[in-house]
């Protein structure tokens, strides 16, 4: 059974397309609504939603919604994500036999090939697609909803009726900022 579901960002909750300013600054990302439904559905189970991205547009984005990000890329640094499972994995005592990942992009590498359970986008370059199970969708069109899902029928995560945890949604819906 999963513990933690760790997500990347650009790739999967969006469909990597940025926006830019005359600046060089990131203004626009899309990301799909369901997916934020998503998430709040597997922290209403008690699944534990973590996202490691390497834009830190990205961060107060997540912050707003109330949900732990690690950036492990900024101005002089760009850390491998693998490098933060260990820490993940103490916080919130498990093992990488129950975790999950999403990613779509040959950063995610590292994670795909450590954690039991990894999962990558239709769209992803092949490369990344050898360290994962494919989704049948591609970033940005409700992955996170599309692996929910796929988890429950893969038996990853319990089924929990909706009248059972629609309270928690609602909980933990308005503790957001967007």
């Amino acid at each position: 059974m999963l513990k933690i579901l760790i997500l990347d960002v650009d790739g999967v909750l969006t469909d990597g397309v940025k926006y830019y300013n005359p600046n060089g600054q990131v203004v626009l990302k899309t990301f799909c609504d369901k997916d934020w439904t998503a998430i709040k559905r597997f922290r209403a189970i008690g699944i534990n939603v973590i996202f490691i991205t390497g834009d830190p547009y990205n961060e107060s984005i997540l912050t707003n919604r109330n949900l732990p990000v690690i950036v492990n890329r900024g101005t002089g640094f760009h850390s491998d994500k693998l490098n933060y499972l260990p820490e993940i994995l103490e916080q919130y005592r498990c093992t990488a036999d129950e975790v999950a990942y999403i990613g779509d992009d040959i950063f995610d590498i590292g994670l795909l090939s450590t954690v039991k359970y990894a999962f990558c986008v239709a769209n992803s370059p092949l490369m990344v697609q050898n360290f994962a199970t494919v989704l049948s969708c591609k970033g940005g069109e409700n992955v996170v909803m599309n692996f929910f899902d796929v988890a429950e029928q893969k038996g990853l995560i319990p089924t929990v009726p909706y009248d059972q945890i629609i309270d928690k949604i609602y909980e933990l819906d308005i503790k957001e900022t967007f």
